[in-house]
């Protein structure tokens, strides 16, 4: 099938193709979205080489189950869904975390303010680059302590900036779910902060 015509089809009609065994189709949906997904598992991992791995294996998933495909949602909710657990997987396995910048915001998270500002001195915010540097620390090890559920929920919301309900839909739970977890996962790490922060003065 020429690139021009491969590359007008929808995600749902490649999915098709490739069940029917177009190996076209397949290459054409690693381009569209191979450097995304690693952007998005580099997120969770903060590693570039696992972060590819990670993103090979969620491609291959998707060649392998492709006659089970339902257009029922987005494939890219469907593709993120697959990336996610691998991700979530690995974290469980590797014990790794994301490392979650200091100055990132969130762009669909209704508070919207720096999460070193929301979490870790709330009205103490560090100044000078070894009190970032120390406030990182605390953070990470903070997150650490999360339950796998609200770690990964966090992630997806501080890190990558992502809706409510598109979380909702890549994690396979309800929107009310994710709330509730962002909820737990903030009180969870400024009692934790305060701890920390205790325990280095």
């Amino acid at each position: 099938m020429p690139d021009a015509e491969i590359r007008e089809q929808s995600d749902a009609a490649l999915m098709g193709e490739l069940a029917q065994g177009n190996h076209y189709a397949f290459d054409e949906l690693m381009r569209r979205y191979q450097n995304a997904l690693v952007t998005f598992c580099y997120g969770f991992t903060r590693d570039r080489e696992t972060a590819e791995e990670l993103t090979q294996e969620a491609f291959l998933r998707v060649y392998r189950n492709a006659s089970r495909y339902e257009p029922v949602a987005k494939f890219t909710t469907w593709l993120y869904k697959i990336a996610a657990n691998l991700c979530i997987n690995e974290l469980k396995k590797r014990k790794l975390r994301p490392n979650i910048s200091l100055d990132d915001t969130s762009g669909h998270d209704p508070e919207g303010t720096k999460i070193i500002e929301r979490m870790a001195f709330e009205g103490d915010a560090p100044v000078t680059e070894a009190e970032k540097n120390e406030a990182q620390a605390l953070i990470q090890r903070a997150i650490d302590s999360l339950p796998d559920d609200q770690r990964s929920t966090l992630i997806l919301v501080e890190y990558h900036h992502m809706a409510y309900q598109d979380i909702a839909e890549v994690l396979g739970v309800t929107v009310s779910a994710i709330k509730m977890r962002v909820k737990r996962a903030r009180e969870t790490l400024r009692h934790s902060l305060r701890i920390l922060q205790e325990d280095v003065r």
